[in-house]
């Protein structure tokens, strides 16, 4: 038999979960992968507080360069083979990402 203090636990634990307060959010991460001189996928949509992992498997270097929704930029820097870029991207909009070693490399990213 449970006693009164974990049934009424057990009660205020449902009801916080049931309104959604129980449980942290946590943000997710996409990969985009740059490959033939192309970032794959071309296009994304994330939540805002969300990250994108760039990951570079050409075999050379590439750049993540975050054109922000006001136009200003953000460069990331260079990666070699096989490194990663994780980029978070906190604020509602559309961003553009760019190589500015490859400038047909773009990749847009809706976050919501």
């Amino acid at each position: 038999m449970l006693s009164t203090s974990k049934t009424l636990g057990g009660a205020i634990l449902l009801a916080l979960a049931a309104t959604g307060l129980a449980f942290p959010a946590y943000a997710a991460e996409t990969v985009v992968n740059q490959q033939n001189l192309k970032f794959v996928p071309d296009a994304v949509t994330i939540a805002a507080g969300d990250t994108i992992r760039f990951t570079n498997s050409d075999h050379f270097f590439h750049d993540v360069t975050v054109v922000n929704p006001d136009g200003t930029t953000e460069d990331k820097g260079l990666q070699d083979f096989h490194h990663d870029q994780v980029v978070t991207f906190a604020k509602p909009g559309v961003y553009t990402i760019k190589c500015r070693l490859h400038p047909a490399m773009t990749v847009a990213v809706t976050v919501k």
